[in-house]
């Protein structure tokens, strides 16, 4: 990481000298654009959609669990061993199944937040590659938390723009549209 930031530092000089020609940065925050376009927000929505909707269910079915568990609890002093033996087997099965549906349940809702963060992500990519040959940018670096900048001004930062340009392109029809 220090030898990626060394090398674009050294080339931003290198260029600096080799032309008379003043290097233009800016940064871009992608997490904040991310979270703060009308796309971003929406799957930000309908993620939590999904999530409560998932939420809910597993919920009902703990919910089962425990209801079987308490009842099998109740009868166990009057229930001969053969019976008492199969709903203690029912009550594994269920608990085995729930624990296999949470946790498949938990890849799917990841998988699908990794979906719809990429194919945002893609066309906030083609937004700033736009904006940035109609710029008068040398070069704009990813500066969120997990980003390369460790320092920039707040007159380097161009987020505020792009999230326009994101939203106005996707208003007008210029990506693709889900």
């Amino acid at each position: 990481m220090k030898l990626g930031i060394w090398t674009i530092a050294a080339l931003a000089a290198s260029a600096a000298v080799a032309s008379a020609q003043e290097i233009k940065i800016a940064t871009v925050d992608l997490q904040r654009t991310l979270n703060e376009c009308d796309s971003g927000k929406r799957a930000k929505e309908e993620f939590k959609g999904e999530v409560d909707k998932l939420q809910a269910s597993l919920q009902k079915q703990k919910e089962d669990l425990e209801r079987i568990k308490v009842d099998a609890e109740k009868k166990a002093s009057v229930l001969k061993d053969e019976e008492r033996k199969n709903i203690e087997k029912d009550y594994q099965r269920r608990l085995r199944d729930f624990q296999r549906t949470y946790k498949d349940s938990q890849a799917e809702l990841q998988a699908r937040d990794n979906e719809l963060t990429a194919e945002i992500l893609r066309e906030i990519q083609e937004v700033l590659i736009e904006y940035g040959l109609k710029s008068p940018y040398n070069l704009i670096l990813e500066a969120s938390n997990t980003g390369v900048v460790l320092y920039g001004t707040k007159n380097l930062d161009i987020t505020d723009q792009i999230i326009e340009a994101y939203n106005a392109k996707r208003k007008s029809g210029g990506t693709k549209k889900k």
